[in-house]
């Protein structure tokens, strides 16, 4: 007699391979909501909603707002992702994540560096994250940041496995090797409900 964990095994044993090109997780009870902010372009908007919504079904893309003034940093003509953050958090309601998508630049402090420019900015664990396809050499790869900064929400931090999507960048761009999860940040996904 098969028992329930038999199935439940072949179940999932399927589903991987039939996924095996792609990695995503699935939150459950997660709404995640995309926030265009300044100028982006409709593909990016459509690709990161395309992406998004194999993590949460309940994804939505909110009508695209400007940078709000006060992240503005003049020496450097860029914005602050961490004041964004903490404005799209406090926008947030239990359960949301907000997911703010930009062609602008944006910076953080880092080390010595009091402004330093940054592709995106995910609080571990948070309630948003913000994301630039500025310094983007691929942009075909800009939903593997979005992917990576969730992880950072999620409460995955930076991982030394190159080809994983948590790999950090070290001031580079690293989005063309990454491929996937590795095993360690799936296993640490899977062990709080998020599935692949």
């Amino acid at each position: 007699m098969v028992n329930r964990y038999s199935i439940l095994l072949i179940c999932l044993l399927l589903t991987a391979c039939i996924n095996k090109n792609k990695s995503h997780i699935a939150i459950k009870g997660v709404q995640i909501k995309i926030l265009p902010l300044g100028r982006v372009k409709d593909i990016q908007i459509k690709e990161t909603y395309e992406e998004l919504k194999d993590i949460s079904p309940t994804t939505e893309v909110l009508p695209a707002q400007d940078m709000p003034a006060f992240t503005y940093y003049e020496p450097r003509n860029r914005n602050r992702a961490d004041s964004l953050i903490r404005w799209m958090s406090r926008m947030a309601k239990p359960g949301e994540i907000y997911v703010g998508i930009t062609m602008q630049d944006i910076s953080a402090s880092k080390g010595k560096h009091e402004d330093f420019g940054i592709m995106g900015l995910g609080y571990c664990p948070g309630n948003a994250c913000v994301v630039s396809s500025y310094r983007l050499k691929n942009k075909k790869n800009f939903t593997k940041l979005v992917v990576h900064e969730l992880g950072h929400n999620m409460g995955l931090p930076h991982c030394p496995v190159s080809t994983c999507y948590m790999r950090d960048a070290r001031g580079g761009d690293p989005t063309d090797q990454e491929t996937g999860f590795c095993k360690k940040c799936s296993a640490f996904l899977l062990k709080r409900n998020m599935r692949f």
